[in-house]
């Protein structure tokens, strides 16, 4: 059984045709694929934002940090 998915911080490493990559905080080495904000929010590179990710690589941007 896999483990769900946990909110953590980030940034946006870069901005994509299909969403945002973000870079983890806290866990190096940990970038996304390209996502979408929940709310439709934009965003730029660098901006801080909270996010999740599941183990097949589908996750939502929450929040601005």
């Amino acid at each position: 059984m896999e483990k769900g998915a946990m909110i953590e911080r980030g940034y946006i490493a870069s901005v994509e045709a299909g969403g945002y990559c973000v870079a983890s905080c806290d866990r190096a080495g940990i970038r996304t694929p390209p996502i979408q904000p929940i709310n439709g929010n934009t965003y730029t590179t660098g901006d801080l934002v909270y996010f999740f990710l599941f183990p097949d690589g589908t996750g939502k941007i929450l929040c601005g940090a």
